[in-house]
């Protein structure tokens, strides 16, 4: 599939979210438009970690080949990792969208109540690994 189909899909601010986990593989995921989502799948599996990550792709504007999200222009093919928030990009100006990639969830669902999550620090993915802190 060429890349129309997924913009006719995708309008403006909608986002695209698939969570991977290290123990399922990218071809157990499923999209109830399967076939229209041919193309974001490869992309999706091929961007996923082996670390339990979000990933997802986002219709972005463009001007003069750089997608423009919030307050960065980031050029066609480029590749970004940010702090806050923390995730990755990549631009591609043909098809008019980002994908990105994120920490995913993580629970404290079986924790004690006096547990809670302290952020890891640094650029993606390093502000990812969070650490279990009880007191």
């Amino acid at each position: 599939h060429d890349g129309a189909s997924l913009k006719r899909k995708l309008s403006p601010g909608a986002l695209l979210v698939v969570e991977v986990r290290a123990n399922e593989s990218c071809t157990s995921m499923r999209f109830s438009r399967r076939q229209e989502f041919g193309t974001v799948l490869l992309l999706l599996c091929l961007f996923a970690s082996l670390a339990k990550a979000a990933v997802f792709v986002q219709p972005v504007d463009v001007k003069n080949k750089q997608c423009i999200w919030k307050k960065y222009a980031i050029p066609d093919g480029a590749h970004i990792n940010l702090a806050n928030p923390c995730m990755s990009l990549t631009c591609d100006s043909r098809l008019k969208y980002l994908r990105g990639a994120s920490c995913g969830r993580v629970s404290l669902q079986g924790y004690p109540k006096n547990c809670t999550l302290k952020k890891g620090k640094g650029i993606y993915p390093k502000c990812c690994k969070t650490h279990l802190v009880c007191s």
